[in-house]
């Protein structure tokens, strides 16, 4: 028995039938005909009931699908530990990073690193928490500094270090720039959010449907950070939601936060891990520099000892 034919097995169950298998896993409909019927002479039971337009597993099929599945994770999972492995032996951690903390976070913390005397390279990757989560699940980093996600996969392991404020964002000229907008004001305006699987967004919405409102207008959905389309926002009517750090560096080319209360969106800094770390220490004094960083962004940065009081 290999792994190869159990996905070959699989691949019969899930389409149906011997020729849609045939074209899923690339082989001739006479060779995964030989894969099955190989595999029922090695266990000595029939697999599958070849009677009518379908086919139906036996219990001894159902028996083998479901170890067959489980095979199938597992070694997945061994080929993400074993890329984290080879990652480390490389002297390379792949760190991903949101937009909002790359600055604040981040940054400090590699540069303190770069001079140091162990020759480690640093593989960047910037995208939004939801993507960098499943990334990470995938094998394809082993740090992430973001913000929390709504689904943490099983094999994830997070650390909250801070609070988390946010600000709605506007072009300086904006009619309600200069005022102070009632929630009904805000539920009637358009907006550029993040897509819908980003937390984010589910907080916005959720934030406005408690108080009464219905869907918000979204004119824009992006599935990167808001921050690379500030200049669709100087030239519009659209509001934005930036995490603190992100609108700190924009306050003064053009943007404007308005004076609204987001105190049901204040959310919170957070480093994540898989369980099965590559077996390097260097990773985790990373991990544990960039917790120290960002509670002490949390503590001294804008308004740091305000939501901390306010997150308790």
């Amino acid at each position: 028995m290999r792994l190869e034919d159990l996905d070959v097995f699989r691949a019969v169950h899930e389409t149906g039938n011997f020729q849609r298998a045939a074209l899923r896993c690339g082989l001739s409909q006479s060779a995964v005909t030989k894969v099955v019927r190989k595999l029922e002479d090695e266990f000595g039971v029939q697999l599958m009931e070849r009677g009518g337009r379908s086919l139906a597993l036996t219990p001894a099929g159902r028996t083998l699908y479901q170890r067959a599945m489980e095979l199938s994770e597992l070694t997945a999972a061994t080929r993400r530990d074993m890329a984290g492995e080879m990652a480390a032996l490389r002297g390379a951690i792949r760190l991903g990073v949101v937009p909002a903390l790359l600055g604040s976070v981040a940054a400090p913390v590699l540069a303190d690193r770069l001079p140091g005397p162990h020759a480690v390279q640093l593989l960047v990757s910037v995208k939004h928490s939801a993507e960098l989560v499943r990334m990470l699940e995938e094998g394809k980093l082993d740090l992430a500094v973001c913000f929390g996600v709504q689904h943490l996969p099983p094999d994830v392991l997070r650390t909250r270090v801070g609070p988390q404020r946010y600000r709605l964002v506007v072009r300086a000229g904006h009619p309600f720039a200069a005022s102070i907008p009632s929630l009904e004001q805000l539920s009637k305006s358009r907006w550029l959010l993040p897509t819908s699987d980003v937390t984010l967004r589910t907080e916005v919405e959720r934030m406005f449907a408690d108080a009464g409102f219905g869907a918000l207008d979204v004119r824009v959905e992006t599935d990167t950070s808001a921050t690379l389309l500030i200049p669709l926002l100087r030239r519009s009517d659209l509001i934005t939601v930036l995490p603190e750090q992100a609108f700190q560096p924009l306050a003064s080319e053009g943007l404007a936060a308005l004076d609204v209360d987001l105190h049901a969106l204040t959310g919170e800094v957070t480093v994540y891990h898989r369980r099965k770390t590559p077996s390097v220490g260097l990773l985790m004094a990373l991990k544990h520099r960039l917790e120290a960083q960002a509670r002490s962004n949390a503590l001294t940065g804008p308004h740091g000892r305000h939501s901390a009081k306010e997150s308790m």
